[in-house]
Protein backbone atom coordinates (compact mmCIF):
# COMPACT_ATOMS: atom_id res chain seq x y z
CA UNK A 1 0.00 0.00 0.00
CA UNK A 2 2.91 2.25 0.72
CA UNK A 3 4.11 1.83 -2.85
CA UNK A 4 0.59 2.20 -4.40
CA UNK A 5 -0.19 5.56 -2.81
CA UNK A 6 2.61 7.45 -4.51
CA UNK A 7 1.58 5.94 -7.85
CA UNK A 8 -2.01 7.12 -7.42
CA UNK A 9 -0.82 10.53 -6.34
CA UNK A 10 1.47 10.76 -9.33
CA UNK A 11 -1.48 9.97 -11.62
CA UNK A 12 -3.65 12.59 -9.91
CA UNK A 13 -0.91 15.20 -10.14
CA UNK A 14 -0.32 14.28 -13.76
CA UNK A 15 -4.00 14.71 -14.64
CA UNK A 16 -4.09 18.02 -12.76
CA UNK A 17 -1.02 19.27 -14.58
CA UNK A 18 -2.51 18.24 -17.91
CA UNK A 19 -5.76 20.02 -17.12
CA UNK A 20 -3.89 23.19 -16.17
CA UNK A 21 -1.92 23.05 -19.41
CA UNK A 22 -5.12 22.60 -21.42
CA UNK A 23 -6.74 25.52 -19.64
CA UNK A 24 -3.69 27.67 -20.33
CA UNK A 25 -3.80 26.79 -24.03
CA UNK A 26 -7.52 27.55 -24.24
CA UNK A 27 -7.12 30.78 -22.27
CA UNK A 28 -4.36 32.15 -24.50
CA UNK A 29 -6.54 32.76 -27.58
CA UNK A 30 -9.30 34.11 -25.31
CA UNK A 31 -6.92 36.69 -23.89
CA UNK A 32 -5.78 37.54 -27.42
CA UNK A 33 -9.40 37.98 -28.49
CA UNK A 34 -9.99 40.25 -25.51
CA UNK A 35 -6.97 42.33 -26.48
CA UNK A 36 -8.32 42.59 -30.03
CA UNK A 37 -11.63 43.70 -28.62
CA UNK A 38 -9.88 46.34 -26.54
CA UNK A 39 -8.02 47.51 -29.64
CA UNK A 40 -11.26 47.79 -31.58
CA UNK A 41 -12.83 49.80 -28.78
CA UNK A 42 -9.79 52.09 -28.73
CA UNK A 43 -10.37 52.87 -32.43
CA UNK A 44 -13.95 53.97 -32.00
CA UNK A 45 -14.30 57.39 -33.63
CA UNK A 46 -13.93 60.38 -31.34
CA UNK A 47 -15.04 63.31 -33.45
CA UNK A 48 -14.19 66.99 -33.10
CA UNK A 49 -16.70 69.48 -34.55
CA UNK A 50 -15.05 72.93 -34.57
CA UNK A 51 -16.75 76.21 -35.51
CA UNK A 52 -17.71 76.47 -39.17
CA UNK A 53 -15.97 78.57 -41.78
CA UNK A 54 -18.42 81.14 -43.15
CA UNK A 55 -17.85 82.23 -46.74
CA UNK A 56 -21.36 83.53 -47.30
CA UNK A 57 -22.24 87.20 -47.33
CA UNK A 58 -24.31 86.77 -44.16
CA UNK A 59 -22.76 87.47 -40.76
CA UNK A 60 -24.27 87.97 -37.31
CA UNK A 61 -22.05 88.53 -34.30
CA UNK A 62 -23.18 87.14 -30.96
CA UNK A 63 -21.55 86.68 -27.54
CA UNK A 64 -21.16 83.34 -25.79
CA UNK A 65 -20.15 82.75 -22.19
CA UNK A 66 -17.45 80.10 -21.96
CA UNK A 67 -16.24 78.48 -18.73
CA UNK A 68 -12.53 78.90 -18.05
CA UNK A 69 -12.27 75.47 -16.38
CA UNK A 70 -14.40 72.57 -15.17
CA UNK A 71 -15.31 74.30 -11.91
CA UNK A 72 -18.92 75.52 -12.26
CA UNK A 73 -18.14 78.42 -9.91
CA UNK A 74 -15.19 79.60 -11.97
CA UNK A 75 -15.56 82.92 -13.80
CA UNK A 76 -16.69 82.81 -17.41
CA UNK A 77 -15.34 84.66 -20.40
CA UNK A 78 -17.39 86.33 -23.09
CA UNK A 79 -16.45 85.17 -26.56
CA UNK A 80 -17.61 86.99 -29.71
CA UNK A 81 -18.46 84.63 -32.56
CA UNK A 82 -20.25 84.69 -35.87
CA UNK A 83 -23.60 82.97 -35.42
CA UNK A 84 -23.16 81.43 -38.88
CA UNK A 85 -19.97 79.75 -37.63
CA UNK A 86 -21.37 78.61 -34.30
CA UNK A 87 -25.01 77.54 -34.75
CA UNK A 88 -24.42 74.91 -37.48
CA UNK A 89 -22.23 72.96 -35.05
CA UNK A 90 -25.39 71.95 -33.17
CA UNK A 91 -26.97 70.70 -36.41
CA UNK A 92 -23.85 68.65 -37.11
CA UNK A 93 -23.75 67.22 -33.60
CA UNK A 94 -27.38 66.13 -33.99
CA UNK A 95 -26.51 64.35 -37.25
CA UNK A 96 -23.50 62.62 -35.63
CA UNK A 97 -25.49 61.55 -32.59
CA UNK A 98 -27.63 59.36 -34.85
CA UNK A 99 -24.59 57.32 -35.91
CA UNK A 100 -23.93 54.46 -33.51
CA UNK A 101 -20.43 54.14 -32.06
CA UNK A 102 -19.45 57.80 -32.56
CA UNK A 103 -18.32 59.91 -29.61
CA UNK A 104 -18.48 63.70 -30.01
CA UNK A 105 -15.91 65.80 -28.18
CA UNK A 106 -17.74 67.90 -25.60
CA UNK A 107 -18.18 71.41 -26.91
CA UNK A 108 -17.23 72.98 -23.58
CA UNK A 109 -13.76 71.39 -23.79
CA UNK A 110 -13.33 72.70 -27.32
CA UNK A 111 -14.46 76.23 -26.48
CA UNK A 112 -12.25 76.41 -23.37
CA UNK A 113 -9.17 75.89 -25.54
CA UNK A 114 -10.43 78.26 -28.22
CA UNK A 115 -10.87 81.16 -25.81
CA UNK A 116 -7.30 80.66 -24.60
CA UNK A 117 -6.28 81.99 -28.00
CA UNK A 118 -3.95 79.20 -29.10
CA UNK A 119 -5.91 78.49 -32.25
CA UNK A 120 -8.72 81.00 -32.57
CA UNK A 121 -11.87 80.47 -34.57
CA UNK A 122 -10.16 81.26 -37.89
CA UNK A 123 -7.53 78.58 -37.26
CA UNK A 124 -9.91 75.87 -38.43
CA UNK A 125 -9.83 77.14 -42.00
CA UNK A 126 -6.47 75.35 -42.18
CA UNK A 127 -6.83 71.53 -41.99
CA UNK A 128 -3.33 71.23 -40.49
CA UNK A 129 -4.32 73.39 -37.51
CA UNK A 130 -7.57 71.47 -37.14
CA UNK A 131 -5.62 68.19 -36.99
CA UNK A 132 -3.19 69.67 -34.48
CA UNK A 133 -6.10 70.78 -32.31
CA UNK A 134 -7.76 67.36 -32.67
CA UNK A 135 -4.64 65.61 -31.40
CA UNK A 136 -4.46 68.00 -28.45
CA UNK A 137 -8.03 67.27 -27.42
CA UNK A 138 -7.92 63.49 -27.96
CA UNK A 139 -9.99 63.16 -31.14
CA UNK A 140 -9.16 60.88 -34.05
CA UNK A 141 -11.39 62.57 -36.65
CA UNK A 142 -12.36 66.16 -37.44
CA UNK A 143 -15.58 67.09 -39.20
CA UNK A 144 -15.07 70.51 -40.79
CA UNK A 145 -17.93 72.55 -42.21
CA UNK A 146 -18.02 75.55 -44.51
CA UNK A 147 -21.06 77.71 -45.21
CA UNK A 148 -20.37 78.26 -48.91
CA UNK A 149 -23.46 80.22 -49.84
CA UNK A 150 -26.93 81.18 -48.59
CA UNK A 151 -29.34 83.00 -50.86
CA UNK A 152 -33.01 83.94 -51.15
CA UNK A 153 -35.06 83.94 -54.32
CA UNK A 154 -38.63 85.14 -54.75
CA UNK A 155 -40.80 83.08 -57.08
CA UNK A 156 -44.27 84.10 -58.25
CA UNK A 157 -46.93 81.73 -59.49
CA UNK A 158 -50.12 82.63 -61.35
CA UNK A 159 -53.05 80.35 -61.91
CA UNK A 160 -56.84 80.46 -61.93
CA UNK A 161 -56.74 84.21 -61.49
CA UNK A 162 -54.72 83.95 -58.27
CA UNK A 163 -51.12 85.08 -57.83
CA UNK A 164 -48.97 83.71 -55.03
CA UNK A 165 -45.43 84.60 -54.08
CA UNK A 166 -42.97 82.22 -52.44
CA UNK A 167 -39.53 82.81 -51.00
CA UNK A 168 -37.06 79.97 -51.57
CA UNK A 169 -33.99 79.98 -49.31
CA UNK A 170 -31.11 77.77 -50.47
CA UNK A 171 -27.94 76.93 -48.56
CA UNK A 172 -24.77 75.21 -49.73
CA UNK A 173 -22.62 73.62 -47.02
CA UNK A 174 -19.32 71.90 -47.65
CA UNK A 175 -18.39 69.02 -45.34
CA UNK A 176 -14.99 67.37 -44.91
CA UNK A 177 -13.90 64.54 -42.64
CA UNK A 178 -10.20 64.53 -41.74
CA UNK A 179 -8.43 61.45 -40.41
CA UNK A 180 -6.17 62.83 -37.68
CA UNK A 181 -3.73 59.89 -37.78
CA UNK A 182 -3.05 60.09 -41.53
CA UNK A 183 -3.94 63.74 -42.15
CA UNK A 184 -6.02 62.69 -45.16
CA UNK A 185 -9.39 64.03 -46.26
CA UNK A 186 -11.47 60.82 -46.20
CA UNK A 187 -14.77 62.48 -47.11
CA UNK A 188 -15.72 65.67 -48.91
CA UNK A 189 -19.07 66.76 -50.22
CA UNK A 190 -21.06 69.88 -51.02
CA UNK A 191 -24.49 69.65 -49.40
CA UNK A 192 -27.54 71.58 -50.56
CA UNK A 193 -30.70 72.32 -48.62
CA UNK A 194 -33.65 74.62 -49.17
CA UNK A 195 -36.77 75.89 -47.44
CA UNK A 196 -39.80 77.50 -49.07
CA UNK A 197 -41.97 80.15 -47.41
CA UNK A 198 -45.18 81.65 -48.74
CA UNK A 199 -45.79 85.38 -48.63
CA UNK A 200 -47.66 85.29 -45.33
CA UNK A 201 -45.18 83.02 -43.53
CA UNK A 202 -41.89 84.65 -44.57
CA UNK A 203 -43.22 88.05 -43.61
CA UNK A 204 -43.18 86.98 -39.97
CA UNK A 205 -39.73 85.36 -39.84
CA UNK A 206 -36.25 86.83 -39.55
CA UNK A 207 -33.99 86.35 -42.54
CA UNK A 208 -31.35 84.70 -40.34
CA UNK A 209 -33.88 82.17 -39.03
CA UNK A 210 -34.83 81.29 -42.60
CA UNK A 211 -31.17 80.96 -43.51
CA UNK A 212 -30.45 78.61 -40.59
CA UNK A 213 -33.45 76.48 -41.51
CA UNK A 214 -31.96 76.00 -44.99
CA UNK A 215 -28.52 75.24 -43.51
CA UNK A 216 -30.07 72.65 -41.20
CA UNK A 217 -31.90 71.08 -44.16
CA UNK A 218 -28.59 70.76 -46.01
CA UNK A 219 -26.83 69.10 -43.06
CA UNK A 220 -29.73 66.70 -42.53
CA UNK A 221 -29.00 65.16 -45.94
CA UNK A 222 -25.86 63.60 -44.42
CA UNK A 223 -28.08 61.02 -42.76
CA UNK A 224 -28.88 59.66 -46.23
CA UNK A 225 -25.23 59.28 -47.26
CA UNK A 226 -23.62 55.93 -46.30
CA UNK A 227 -20.21 57.24 -47.40
CA UNK A 228 -20.25 59.81 -44.60
CA UNK A 229 -20.93 57.14 -42.00
CA UNK A 230 -18.32 54.89 -43.60
CA UNK A 231 -15.68 57.63 -43.46
CA UNK A 232 -16.26 58.12 -39.73
CA UNK A 233 -16.27 54.41 -38.92
CA UNK A 234 -13.19 53.66 -41.03
CA UNK A 235 -14.99 51.79 -43.80
CA UNK A 236 -13.84 53.89 -46.72
CA UNK A 237 -14.81 57.38 -47.69
CA UNK A 238 -15.48 59.13 -50.91
CA UNK A 239 -13.90 56.85 -53.51
CA UNK A 240 -11.64 57.61 -56.51
CA UNK A 241 -8.13 57.79 -55.10
CA UNK A 242 -6.26 58.80 -58.30
CA UNK A 243 -9.12 59.62 -60.67
CA UNK A 244 -9.92 63.02 -62.13
CA UNK A 245 -13.24 64.70 -61.43
CA UNK A 246 -14.76 67.41 -63.57
CA UNK A 247 -15.57 70.56 -61.62
CA UNK A 248 -17.75 73.26 -63.15
CA UNK A 249 -17.05 76.93 -62.45
CA UNK A 250 -20.15 79.05 -63.13
CA UNK A 251 -19.88 82.16 -60.96
CA UNK A 252 -21.94 85.28 -61.55
CA UNK A 253 -21.46 87.45 -63.50
CA UNK A 254 -20.03 85.58 -66.52
CA UNK A 255 -16.49 86.03 -67.84
CA UNK A 256 -14.81 85.91 -64.43
CA UNK A 257 -11.11 85.00 -64.21
CA UNK A 258 -10.53 81.62 -62.56
CA UNK A 259 -7.23 80.86 -60.81
CA UNK A 260 -6.40 77.50 -59.22
CA UNK A 261 -3.41 77.29 -56.87
CA UNK A 262 -2.20 80.66 -58.15
CA UNK A 263 -2.39 79.78 -61.86
CA UNK A 264 -4.87 81.28 -64.33
CA UNK A 265 -6.90 78.48 -65.95
CA UNK A 266 -9.47 80.44 -67.97
CA UNK A 267 -12.62 82.51 -67.90
CA UNK A 268 -16.03 81.42 -66.71
CA UNK A 269 -18.11 79.45 -67.39
CA UNK A 270 -15.42 76.79 -67.24
CA UNK A 271 -15.12 73.03 -66.68
CA UNK A 272 -11.87 71.71 -65.28
CA UNK A 273 -10.76 68.18 -64.40
CA UNK A 274 -9.03 68.01 -61.02
CA UNK A 275 -7.65 65.20 -58.89
CA UNK A 276 -9.99 63.67 -56.33
CA UNK A 277 -8.93 63.79 -52.69
CA UNK A 278 -6.78 66.90 -53.26
CA UNK A 279 -7.57 70.39 -52.03
CA UNK A 280 -7.21 73.36 -54.35
CA UNK A 281 -7.17 77.07 -53.60
CA UNK A 282 -9.48 78.92 -55.99
CA UNK A 283 -9.60 82.63 -56.77
CA UNK A 284 -12.47 84.14 -58.78
CA UNK A 285 -12.14 87.77 -59.87
CA UNK A 286 -13.51 90.34 -62.29
CA UNK A 287 -12.96 94.05 -62.73
CA UNK A 288 -15.41 96.11 -60.70
CA UNK A 289 -16.27 93.22 -58.37
CA UNK A 290 -14.98 92.00 -55.01
CA UNK A 291 -12.90 88.86 -55.62
CA UNK A 292 -13.64 85.56 -53.91
CA UNK A 293 -11.12 83.01 -52.67
CA UNK A 294 -11.81 79.60 -51.19
CA UNK A 295 -10.62 76.02 -50.92
CA UNK A 296 -12.36 73.21 -52.79
CA UNK A 297 -12.03 69.42 -52.74
CA UNK A 298 -13.24 67.93 -56.06
CA UNK A 299 -16.18 65.57 -55.93
CA UNK A 300 -18.75 64.31 -58.42
CA UNK A 301 -21.20 67.05 -59.39
CA UNK A 302 -19.28 69.91 -57.73
CA UNK A 303 -20.37 73.23 -59.22
CA UNK A 304 -18.99 76.58 -58.07
CA UNK A 305 -21.71 79.21 -58.45
CA UNK A 306 -20.38 82.01 -56.30
CA UNK A 307 -21.94 85.42 -56.97
CA UNK A 308 -19.43 88.28 -56.80
CA UNK A 309 -20.53 91.52 -55.20
CA UNK A 310 -19.98 94.84 -57.03
CA UNK A 311 -17.37 97.11 -55.50
CA UNK A 312 -18.79 100.14 -53.73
Amino acid sequence: MSTALPTVLRRIFGLAAGACLALAILAAPLAADERKGDAKDAKKPVVLVPPFENLSKHHENIYLEVATNNNPKAPKRKWQVDRYSEAPRAFFEDALSNIGGVTIVERQRVDQLLVEGQFGQSGFVDPKKAIEFGKLIGANAVVMGTIADVREEKKSFKGYGVETENLVVTAQVRVRVLDIETGEVVYSKMLKGSKTYNKTSFGGTKSSDRNFAAIEAAIETLGEDPKFKGALLGKGGDAAADGLIEVEFAPKPDNCDIEIDGKYVGGSPLKKKLKAGTEYKVRISKGGYVEWTGVIAPEAGLRITRELEPKK
